[in-house]
């Protein structure tokens, strides 16, 4: 007999068996106790959140003559007969192939047509976004005024292509995500049904590998059995998964965190020379900067992440050590790769790339420590020194600042070939002297403008109490840049 993978075996049979989704459960119940069932009904969801499982179970509990608080009975006649493949009152319908208008036509011509065993007849439209334009319109006087024996159960992933023509005609019910306890539990379930061992570490490794999809779980699941061979263990799993070995995953991020670029690259290549998938690596890597921020930010980051207590403890001890905005701007690095993987082919390179700047693009934890520690300590002595009364005496500019600043000035006031001129001046500053002496006799003519020089002396007298004088004379240039020319183009120079 051909093996029953574990998504078909476990499928629930009763809306008690059903994984989470109580809002949708509890309101199909009440539908049908009370007997006020829709026309037609829109299931939308992630995949794998029970969409189409619900859909089988609602149409058999409308069918049942004696349903159990609201499900199916499962052992009356008319349950025996719905529960088979070849009955004619349960049609599910794939609209990815049966997407044409002619083939609605046909589904509408045959739907005068009454159930054979039970109350209704239910449609069930898998991936009903799929349909043509021209579809949806040869569908919707149906959908609204359908037979009263006929029941529409429409299934999506992509609500939003459906038209608003359809939508309103429905009643709709959104599948959430799965939390992860639930799918955990089970899995506990089914491997202890199965005979399955399974470390519990294996278990929360699965479930979270679902990302919330219970029959993307229990296909994990399936490999994780014939894999491991009756005996589930959380390395077994990482292989499965075809993820790096968490503790050297998080080992590269240190070296990221800690701007050290060497160890980072060598600790990458080593991951990548095992064979793994480098967009599962960029995946895994940014993922334990996610798991990072948990714990370096809430207070129940443990049972969030739920990971292994060890790798937990490692991972907060990291956390500890570098700032949040670090690990942040790390994270966006490496999940900004997934369009690129998408439209490259160097996977390796892009990767790199990413980590290379990730470690070089702040300063390290170290630095951050090291200047908030110097910071605390200005701060203290500037507190003390003012506690004293002491007032320290302004610090002296440099010859070449404070001249620099008077440049800006005429820069700043319009005088741009003043500017220039005054640029190309050699200073020199005595004790009481502060003298400027311009190269050529051009240059000079323009820094003695009677507006030029009234604004040189206002600026000037604001930045220093000596003597401005402003003389020709090129001595001082020639003795500062003879021998920087002399340096650039050797003994060949010839200074005249």
């Amino acid at each position: 007999m051909a093996y029953t993978s574990l998504y078909r075996r476990y499928r629930p049979e009763t809306f008690d068996d059903v994984v989470g989704q109580e809002h949708i459960v509890r309101t199909l119940k009440n539908q049908i106790k009370s007997d006020s069932v829709g026309h037609a009904y829109l299931f939308t969801g992630t995949r794998g959140t029970g969409k189409t499982s619900v859909a089988k179970i609602f149409a058999r509990a409308v069918n049942c003559p004696t349903p159990v608080d609201g499900s199916p009975c499962c052992k009356c006649d008319v349950c025996r007969a719905l529960s088979s493949p070849t009955n004619l009152d349960i049609l599910e319908i794939d609209a990815a192939s049966n997407n044409s208008v002619d083939q609605i036509r046909e589904l509408t011509d045959k739907i005068n047509f009454p159930p054979t065993t039970g109350r209704f007849k239910v449609y069930i439209v898998d991936e009903v976004h799929m349909l043509s334009k021209s579809a949806y319109n040869a569908l919707l006087k149906t959908l609204e005024e359908p037979p009263a024996h006929a029941i529409f159960v429409l299934a999506t992933t992509e609500v939003h292509q459906i038209p608003a023509t359809v939508l309103s005609r429905c009643l709709r019910f959104d599948f959430h995500l799965l939390p992860l306890s639930l799918i955990e539990k089970r899995l506990k379930f089914i491997f202890d049904d199965i005979k399955v061992k399974c470390d519990a570490d294996a278990v929360r490794l699965i479930a979270s590998a679902g990302r919330g999809s219970m029959r993307d779980a229990l296909s994990i699941a399936d490999m994780c059995v014939s894999y491991c061979a009756g005996n589930i263990t959380y390395d077994g799993v990482l292989e499965v998964l075809g993820t790096a070995d968490p503790f050297k995953v998080l080992d590269l991020a240190e070296a990221v965190l800690s701007g050290d670029a060497d160890a980072a690259l060598v600790r990458l290549a080593a991951l990548c020379d095992l064979g793994k998938s480098v967009p599962v690596l960029a995946s895994d890597l940014g993922a334990m900067f996610r798991n990072m921020m948990y714990a370096a930010t809430c207070k129940n980051a443990r049972e969030i992440l739920a990971l292994p207590a060890d790798l937990f403890g490692a991972i907060d001890a990291c956390a500890a050590r570098y700032p949040v905005k670090k690990i942040f701007s790390s994270m966006k690095a490496m999940t900004s790769l997934e369009g690129q993987f998408r439209y490259g082919t160097q996977h390796r390179t892009l990767l790199e790339a990413a980590v290379l700047e990730a470690a070089t693009n702040e300063p390290s934890a170290e630095s951050f420590r090291e200047l908030a520690e110097k910071v605390d300590k200005l701060e203290r002595q500037i507190k003390a020194l003012t506690k004293s009364g002491f007032n320290p005496a302004p610090v002296k500019a440099d010859a070449r600042q404070v001249w620099g600043r008077v440049v800006s000035a005429l820069n700043a006031k319009g005088f741009r070939h003043a500017a220039m001129a005054a640029t190309d001046a050699a200073v020199e500053e005595t004790e009481d002297v502060f003298r400027v002496r311009i190269a050529s006799a051009a240059s000079m003519s323009l820094l003695d403008d009677d507006g030029v020089r009234a604004l040189i002396d206002r600026t000037f007298a604001s930045l220093s109490k000596k003597s401005l004088v402003i003389e020709q004379g090129g001595a001082l240039v020639r003795d500062r840049e003879v021998p920087y020319l002399t340096e650039m183009f050797g003994a060949r120079l010839e200074v005249k």
